[in-house]
């Protein structure tokens, strides 16, 4: 098993290096400069070409593409990810608190979401065509015909507008920002609730019909069949047999879902007017802030490779057979 293990994360450099060569190359690609930036972010601010050929010197934007690519590999590696065009901060410093925004969004919609999602996906697949079975697969076909935006939408309108359960937006209201600890906890998970819901919704209607396609198939197996002749219990034979050997494929799905995190928060947390990574990434593009651009980007792209590798230590669990010898 270490061997494995060991084996995946030395497989994982080269690719963390290849991303690296591929976003600094589309960054360079990308339509724009410096000086478009200050001029779209002063747009009646006079462009000095003398300032800008010392602001190009500053940040070293004259100097050969291998160099500015060594430069900004050097600092990525230590933990760098270079200074906002916008702000004059530290990158790292703005994605901070922008990062515990998204994380909270997200493990607090798929923590409760995949155990349920799985839960209904088993009941379905031992009683099929039960109510509980309809109702999953309902719930699936809504959940993956639905885009995010209109369930955001109609979650704002419903639950905020009419009802006036849950706010339309934002992490915190204004009203706690002084108050008790456990006032702050409630109002922030008051807040965090539909938005949640919109990003697992989605992921919560794979997971439940892959679960129950990947468990009916296994319970007809051969072994499941000998299982049960042999006088096991039923629940035995459906947790330690049935259960273990179908859950590769949701081991899958989870894994896409953990790496593409940033990415399907875009959306809603636009919508939500959420302060996370995903709200910072469509500001940053939409003002031409190619560091924080190009930072997010190779975050979310380290994320896929720690989430592949999870994946991969899962699927070793899970069947020891698939391990690499």
């Amino acid at each position: 098993m270490t061997g494995y293990i060991i084996r995946r994360l030395l497989g994982a450099i080269p690719t963390f290096f290849g991303i690296t060569i591929l976003v600094f190359a589309l960054m360079q690609a990308a339509p724009g400069n410096i000086v478009d930036f200050y001029t779209a972010a002063n747009p009646e601010a006079t462009v000095d070409a003398a300032r800008m050929a010392q602001v190009e010197e500053e940040l070293g934007l004259n100097k050969p593409i291998y160099v500015q690519y060594w430069k900004w590999l050097s600092r990525v590696l230590v933990g760098d990810l270079g200074t906002s065009y916008e702000t004059h901060r530290a990158i790292t410093a703005e994605l901070a608190p922008r990062m515990r925004a998204t994380l909270s969004l997200f493990f607090f919609g798929h923590l409760i979401g995949w155990p349920l999602a799985i839960a209904i996906g088993v009941l379905s697949a031992i009683r099929p065509n039960s109510w509980i079975d309809h109702f999953g697969r309902s719930f699936a076909l809504f959940g993956l015909s639905m885009p995010a935006f209109w369930i955001g939408a109609m979650l704002i309108l419903v639950f905020s507008v009419e009802l006036g359960l849950f706010p339309s937006g934002g992490s915190v209201s204004s009203t706690v920002a002084t108050g008790s600890f456990f006032g702050m906890i409630f109002d922030r998970l008051w807040h965090l609730v539909l938005p949640a819901l919109t990003v697992t919704l989605r992921s919560m209607a794979v997971t439940m019909r892959v679960t129950r396609a990947e468990l009916l198939e296994v319970l007809h197996k051969d072994y499941i069949v000998t299982a049960r002749a042999k006088g096991l219990k039923r629940r035995v034979v459906l947790i330690k047999h049935a259960l273990r050997n179908s859950l590769m494929s949701v081991v899958t799905l989870i894994g896409l879902s953990m790496g593409h995190v940033f990415s399907g928060a875009v959306m809603t947390e636009t919508i939500f007017s959420w302060p996370g990574v995903g709200r910072y990434l469509v500001h940053a593009v939409h003002v031409r802030d190619y560091p924080v651009v190009m930072a997010i980007t190779l975050l979310v792209s380290v994320l896929v490779i720690i989430a592949n590798l999870l994946t991969d230590i899962c699927y070793s669990w899970l069947n020891p057979r698939i391990r690499y010898e």
